[in-house]
């Protein structure tokens, strides 16, 4: 997906395509512009999670001198709907949720980051990079939701790309948002 300066790569293709050593490197040249938790899952989990099969990255890497400016990580979590939620009845009819146990199977964007350097609209491209793949698997397996957990100052961007809050998560500290795709 070349576009504006860009190249998109798996992290499972360039483990397979270079030393675990040198990916090492390159991830963790990585500054996030928000905060710094997202820095250290991409230094500290993402390969294992992705030698795990528990979820896949994609970076996004400037062809001006190889940096990654933002990625994404995708996986899938199923997830309990409290009975008290923000999501309408046509919405949570639409979830295929069970029930029996009140879980609805759900793709989940775990991670979504983009560097300082990145160039302005790069999330916005990244979350379309995010449904193409959400897509392409719903495609494959089924399931049609995507969701991702948030702080209180992204609910406006989120919502601004087609997310919906739901309700905080159990801790209180994030907040539960879905989409479909």
């Amino acid at each position: 997906m070349p576009v504006k300066g860009y190249e998109v790569f798996s992290l499972s293709r360039m483990l397979t395509d270079y030393d675990e050593v040198s990916v090492r490197n390159a991830l963790g040249r990585f500054k996030s512009v928000h905060d710094s938790a997202t820095e250290s899952f991409l230094r500290e989990k993402a390969i294992d999670m992705e030698k795990r099969d528990l979820s896949r990255t994609y970076l996004v890497v400037s062809r001006d001198d190889a940096n990654v400016i933002g990625y994404i990580t995708l996986s899938i979590k199923c997830m309990a709907f409290p009975k008290e939620n923000l999501l309408s009845g046509k919405t949570l009819k639409g979830m295929n949720i069970e029930s029996s146990t009140g879980v609805a199977q759900s793709y989940l964007l775990g991670q979504l980051s983009r560097s300082k350097d990145a160039p302005k609209g790069l999330g916005g491209e990244m979350l379309d990079l995010a449904f193409d793949k959400l897509g392409q698997a719903k495609g494959i397996v089924g399931c049609r939701m995507v969701r991702l957990d948030c702080h209180d100052e992204l609910i406006p961007y989120y919502t601004d790309h087609g997310f919906r809050l739901i309700t905080k998560n159990e801790s209180g500290s994030l907040n539960q948002m879905m989409a479909f795709v």
